[in-house]
Protein backbone atom coordinates (compact mmCIF):
# COMPACT_ATOMS: atom_id res chain seq x y z
CA UNK A 1 0.00 0.00 0.00
CA UNK A 2 2.80 2.38 0.91
CA UNK A 3 4.60 1.57 -2.36
CA UNK A 4 1.44 2.22 -4.37
CA UNK A 5 0.91 5.55 -2.59
CA UNK A 6 4.51 6.56 -3.24
CA UNK A 7 4.25 5.77 -6.95
CA UNK A 8 0.87 7.51 -7.24
CA UNK A 9 2.20 10.58 -5.44
CA UNK A 10 5.23 10.81 -7.72
CA UNK A 11 3.10 10.45 -10.86
CA UNK A 12 0.61 13.04 -9.60
CA UNK A 13 3.40 15.52 -8.84
CA UNK A 14 4.78 15.15 -12.39
CA UNK A 15 1.29 15.64 -13.82
CA UNK A 16 0.62 18.66 -11.63
CA UNK A 17 4.00 20.23 -12.37
CA UNK A 18 3.53 19.88 -16.12
CA UNK A 19 0.05 21.41 -16.13
CA UNK A 20 0.95 24.16 -13.68
CA UNK A 21 3.99 25.11 -15.75
CA UNK A 22 1.81 25.04 -18.88
CA UNK A 23 -0.66 27.48 -17.29
CA UNK A 24 2.23 29.74 -16.26
CA UNK A 25 3.64 29.69 -19.80
CA UNK A 26 0.28 30.52 -21.41
CA UNK A 27 -0.25 33.34 -18.92
CA UNK A 28 3.26 34.67 -19.57
CA UNK A 29 2.66 34.56 -23.34
CA UNK A 30 -0.50 36.65 -22.95
CA UNK A 31 1.21 39.18 -20.66
CA UNK A 32 4.33 39.43 -22.80
CA UNK A 33 2.21 39.87 -25.90
CA UNK A 34 0.56 42.86 -24.24
CA UNK A 35 3.87 44.43 -23.19
CA UNK A 36 5.60 43.94 -26.54
CA UNK A 37 2.70 44.36 -28.98
CA UNK A 38 4.40 47.32 -30.67
CA UNK A 39 7.96 46.03 -30.57
CA UNK A 40 9.96 45.95 -33.81
CA UNK A 41 10.81 42.25 -33.96
CA UNK A 42 12.54 40.21 -36.65
CA UNK A 43 11.10 37.23 -38.48
CA UNK A 44 12.94 34.05 -37.52
CA UNK A 45 13.49 30.59 -38.95
CA UNK A 46 14.85 28.16 -36.38
CA UNK A 47 16.17 24.62 -36.33
CA UNK A 48 17.09 22.73 -33.16
CA UNK A 49 18.37 19.27 -32.34
CA UNK A 50 17.99 17.15 -29.21
CA UNK A 51 21.37 16.69 -27.52
CA UNK A 52 20.49 14.94 -24.24
CA UNK A 53 17.54 13.79 -22.17
CA UNK A 54 16.36 12.19 -18.94
CA UNK A 55 13.44 9.77 -19.01
CA UNK A 56 10.99 8.18 -16.62
CA UNK A 57 8.88 5.22 -17.75
CA UNK A 58 5.73 4.30 -15.81
CA UNK A 59 4.19 0.90 -16.45
CA UNK A 60 1.58 -0.80 -14.28
CA UNK A 61 1.85 2.09 -11.73
CA UNK A 62 5.59 1.47 -11.32
CA UNK A 63 7.95 4.28 -12.34
CA UNK A 64 11.59 3.79 -13.24
CA UNK A 65 14.20 6.21 -14.51
CA UNK A 66 16.01 5.09 -17.62
CA UNK A 67 18.84 6.21 -19.89
CA UNK A 68 17.48 5.91 -23.41
CA UNK A 69 19.21 6.40 -26.73
CA UNK A 70 17.63 9.55 -28.15
CA UNK A 71 17.47 11.68 -31.27
CA UNK A 72 15.19 14.46 -32.38
CA UNK A 73 14.79 17.82 -34.06
CA UNK A 74 12.48 20.79 -34.38
CA UNK A 75 11.70 23.39 -37.04
CA UNK A 76 10.06 26.69 -36.08
CA UNK A 77 8.92 29.90 -37.72
CA UNK A 78 8.54 33.04 -35.61
CA UNK A 79 6.54 35.96 -37.00
CA UNK A 80 7.53 39.60 -36.48
CA UNK A 81 4.97 39.94 -33.66
CA UNK A 82 6.70 37.16 -31.68
CA UNK A 83 4.11 34.43 -32.25
CA UNK A 84 5.73 31.21 -33.41
CA UNK A 85 4.56 27.87 -34.78
CA UNK A 86 6.64 24.76 -35.16
CA UNK A 87 6.98 21.03 -35.52
CA UNK A 88 9.15 18.81 -33.35
CA UNK A 89 9.90 15.09 -33.42
CA UNK A 90 11.77 12.83 -31.03
CA UNK A 91 12.73 9.16 -30.97
CA UNK A 92 14.04 7.17 -28.02
CA UNK A 93 14.77 3.51 -27.33
CA UNK A 94 16.38 1.32 -24.70
CA UNK A 95 15.96 -1.57 -22.30
CA UNK A 96 14.51 -1.52 -18.81
CA UNK A 97 13.85 -4.53 -16.58
CA UNK A 98 14.12 -7.03 -19.45
CA UNK A 99 11.69 -5.06 -21.62
CA UNK A 100 12.80 -3.32 -24.81
CA UNK A 101 11.16 0.06 -25.42
CA UNK A 102 10.95 2.27 -28.49
CA UNK A 103 9.06 5.58 -28.63
CA UNK A 104 8.42 8.06 -31.43
CA UNK A 105 6.60 11.38 -30.92
CA UNK A 106 5.68 14.29 -33.20
CA UNK A 107 4.28 17.54 -31.81
CA UNK A 108 2.75 20.77 -33.07
CA UNK A 109 4.11 23.72 -31.08
CA UNK A 110 2.95 27.25 -30.30
CA UNK A 111 5.31 29.82 -28.78
CA UNK A 112 5.97 33.48 -28.05
CA UNK A 113 9.39 35.17 -28.40
CA UNK A 114 10.63 38.49 -27.04
CA UNK A 115 13.88 40.32 -27.79
CA UNK A 116 15.77 40.91 -31.01
CA UNK A 117 19.52 40.31 -30.50
CA UNK A 118 19.08 38.31 -27.31
CA UNK A 119 15.75 36.49 -27.29
CA UNK A 120 13.67 34.42 -24.91
CA UNK A 121 10.95 31.98 -25.99
CA UNK A 122 8.16 30.24 -24.06
CA UNK A 123 6.00 27.60 -25.66
CA UNK A 124 3.69 24.64 -25.40
CA UNK A 125 3.02 21.70 -27.70
CA UNK A 126 0.47 18.99 -28.33
CA UNK A 127 1.26 15.49 -29.57
CA UNK A 128 -0.20 14.95 -33.04
CA UNK A 129 1.39 11.64 -33.99
CA UNK A 130 3.31 8.88 -32.27
CA UNK A 131 4.19 5.23 -32.07
CA UNK A 132 5.30 2.94 -29.28
CA UNK A 133 6.92 -0.50 -29.48
CA UNK A 134 7.87 -2.98 -26.76
CA UNK A 135 9.37 -6.45 -26.78
CA UNK A 136 7.77 -8.35 -23.90
CA UNK A 137 8.45 -12.06 -23.26
CA UNK A 138 9.95 -12.34 -26.73
CA UNK A 139 6.89 -10.90 -28.48
CA UNK A 140 6.72 -7.58 -30.37
CA UNK A 141 3.87 -5.25 -29.36
CA UNK A 142 3.15 -1.88 -30.96
CA UNK A 143 0.64 0.96 -30.77
CA UNK A 144 -0.22 4.25 -32.43
CA UNK A 145 -2.75 5.16 -29.75
CA UNK A 146 -0.75 8.01 -28.25
CA UNK A 147 -1.57 11.30 -26.52
CA UNK A 148 0.49 13.92 -24.75
CA UNK A 149 1.66 17.49 -24.36
CA UNK A 150 4.84 19.50 -23.95
CA UNK A 151 6.24 22.70 -22.51
CA UNK A 152 9.51 24.34 -23.53
CA UNK A 153 11.71 27.42 -23.35
CA UNK A 154 14.57 28.66 -25.50
CA UNK A 155 17.30 31.29 -25.23
CA UNK A 156 18.66 32.96 -28.37
CA UNK A 157 22.20 34.43 -28.46
CA UNK A 158 23.61 36.50 -31.38
CA UNK A 159 25.80 34.33 -33.62
CA UNK A 160 27.28 35.31 -37.04
CA UNK A 161 24.29 37.38 -38.11
CA UNK A 162 21.84 34.84 -36.80
CA UNK A 163 21.35 33.27 -33.40
CA UNK A 164 22.53 30.29 -31.38
CA UNK A 165 19.70 28.54 -29.54
CA UNK A 166 19.77 26.65 -26.26
CA UNK A 167 16.58 25.24 -24.79
CA UNK A 168 14.84 22.86 -22.44
CA UNK A 169 11.70 20.81 -23.11
CA UNK A 170 9.44 18.55 -21.04
CA UNK A 171 7.25 15.92 -22.71
CA UNK A 172 4.53 13.85 -21.09
CA UNK A 173 3.30 11.06 -23.40
CA UNK A 174 0.83 8.24 -22.83
CA UNK A 175 0.84 5.03 -24.88
CA UNK A 176 -2.00 2.50 -24.67
CA UNK A 177 -3.51 -0.50 -26.46
CA UNK A 178 -0.23 -2.20 -27.37
CA UNK A 179 -1.05 -5.11 -29.69
CA UNK A 180 0.58 -8.10 -31.33
CA UNK A 181 -0.57 -11.06 -33.43
CA UNK A 182 -0.30 -14.47 -31.77
CA UNK A 183 -1.59 -17.54 -33.65
CA UNK A 184 -3.67 -15.27 -35.87
CA UNK A 185 -5.29 -13.50 -32.93
CA UNK A 186 -4.78 -9.92 -31.75
CA UNK A 187 -3.45 -9.74 -28.18
CA UNK A 188 -3.64 -6.40 -26.33
CA UNK A 189 -1.50 -5.31 -23.37
CA UNK A 190 -3.96 -3.88 -20.84
CA UNK A 191 -1.79 -1.41 -18.95
CA UNK A 192 -0.80 2.03 -20.23
CA UNK A 193 2.81 3.16 -20.53
CA UNK A 194 3.71 6.74 -19.66
CA UNK A 195 6.91 8.42 -20.82
CA UNK A 196 7.95 11.58 -18.97
CA UNK A 197 11.07 13.28 -20.28
CA UNK A 198 13.24 16.35 -19.85
CA UNK A 199 15.32 17.27 -22.89
CA UNK A 200 18.09 19.74 -23.68
CA UNK A 201 18.16 21.13 -27.22
CA UNK A 202 20.57 23.27 -29.21
CA UNK A 203 20.23 24.87 -32.62
CA UNK A 204 20.56 27.86 -34.90
CA UNK A 205 18.23 30.59 -36.10
CA UNK A 206 18.13 32.95 -39.06
CA UNK A 207 16.75 36.50 -38.73
CA UNK A 208 15.23 38.41 -41.61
Amino acid sequence: MHKFYKQFSKKFKNYLALHLFKIIILTAIILLKGFYATADEAWRLRYSSLISGEYEITRDSISSSSELSTSGHGLYFVFANGIGIGYSAAMSNGNLEDISYKFKNSSLDLSYTIGRSFSFTLGTGILINGRGEIILDGEDYSTESVSGESIFLNFGIPFFGGEFLLGYRQDNSNFKNYQCQLSGKSVIVAEKINLFSGQINAGIGFLF
